[in-house]
C-alpha cells in the first residue's frame, strides 16, 4: 500500500512538473530572447537558448529617451486611474444591484448583461465616432472615462455582495449608519479579496490594451507603452527587440501580481466556495 502511494505521488509530481515546464517555456523563451547577444529574426526550439548573453537590446529600447518616458507615463495614467475608479464604482454598482430595490432594476441589469455579449471589436467604429464627436480622440479622456468601470467586474461584485448576510447590513442601519457609511465601512472591507481581483484584472487589461489606444490616438506622444513598443518593433523586425519589449511590458503586471497574489488567490477560492 505504501509503495502504491509513493508511486502515485511520484506520477503526480512528474505530471505537474511537465505541465509547469510547458507553461513556463514561452516565458523562458521571452526572457532568454531579450538577453540574446546575437541578432536574430526567428528562432526554433533548438536555438532559443542564447550563446552570447547581452543587455544590448535593453539599452537600445531605453535609449529612445523622452518617447519611452512619455509612453510609460501614458500607460500609468491610463491604468492606475481606471483601476482606482473601478475599485470604487464596481462594488458600488454591485451593492446597488445586490441589496437595493428600485423600479426597473432587472431591466437595467439585463441591459448591462447584454453588453457583455457584444465583442469590443464590434463597437470600435461606433465608439470612435462618439468619442470623436465629444472631442476625446487623442486625449486621456478617451481612456479614463470608458475605463472607470467594467460590466464584468460589476457583475462579479454583485454576486459576491449577494452572499453577504442582510442581517449584518440591517444591524448597521439600526446602529445609525447611513447608506454611505454602511457601504464604506461594512461592505467594502468585507469585499477586500474580491476587490483585489478587480484591481489586478482592471490594471492588467488597461495596461495590456492595444486595439483601443492604437485606434483612439493620432500622435506618438499619446501612445501607451504597449502601442509605442509595437510601433518600434515594426520598424526593426528583430526577434530580440520583440522579446525585450514583451519583458518590459509584462514586468509591471508581474510586480502588481506579486503584491496582490495572496488576495487574488483568496478571492478565487472564496468565489468558488460561494458559487
Amino acid at each position: 500500500m505504501k509503495a502504491r502511494k509513493n508511486a502515485a505521488a511520484a506520477l503526480y509530481y512528474i505530471g505537474a512538473s511537465l505541465l509547469a515546464a510547458v507553461f513556463l517555456l514561452p516565458f523562458l523563451i521571452m526572457v532568454f530572447g531579450s538577453f540574446d547577444g546575437e541578432q536574430k529574426y526567428a528562432i526554433t526550439l533548438t536555438n532559443w537558448i542564447p550563446k552570447v548573453w547581452s543587455m544590448r537590446t535593453y539599452g537600445n529600447v531605453l535609449s529612445i529617451g523622452n518617447d519611452m518616458l512619455r509612453w510609460i507615463l501614458n500607460s500609468m495614467i491610463t491604468s492606475v486611474i481606471p483601476t482606482l475608479c473601478a475599485v470604487f464604482i464596481c462594488p458600488l454598482l454591485g451593492y446597488i444591484f445586490a441589496k437595493k430595490r428600485f423600479r426597473g432594476k432587472n431591466v437595467v441589469f439585463w441591459y448591462f448583461m447584454v453588453a457583455i455579449m457584444v465583442p469590443s471589436q464590434a463597437t470600435i467604429v461606433s465608439n470612435y465616432l462618439v468619442y470623436n464627436w465629444l472631442g476625446w480622440i487623442n486625449t486621456y479622456w478617451v481612456f479614463l472615462i470608458p475605463g472607470m468601470w467594467t460590466v464584468v467586474y460589476m457583475f462579479m461584485m454583485r454576486n459576491y455582495i449577494m452572499s453577504l448576510p442582510d442581517a449584518l447590513l440591517e444591524a448597521a442601519r439600526i446602529d445609525g449608519a447611513g447608506e454611505w457609511r454602511t457601504f464604506l465601512q461594512i461592505v467594502m472591507p468585507l469585499c477586500k479579496t474580491a476587490l483585489s481581483t478587480v484591481a489586478l484584472f482592471t490594471f492588467m487589461n488597461s495596461w495590456n490594451s492595444f486595439m483601443g489606444p492604437l485606434v483612439m490616438t493620432t500622435s506618438s506622444d499619446m501612445y501607451t507603452l504597449v502601442v509605442g513598443l509595437a510601433t518600434l518593433n515594426s520598424k526593426t523586425g528583430s526577434f530580440n527587440m520583440q522579446m525585450t519589449a514583451s519583458v518590459i511590458t509584462v514586468l509591471p503586471i508581474f510586480i502588481v501580481y506579486l503584491f496582490l497574489q495572496r488576495y487574488f488567490i483568496e478571492g478565487i477560492v472564496t468565489g468558488s466556495v460561494k458559487g
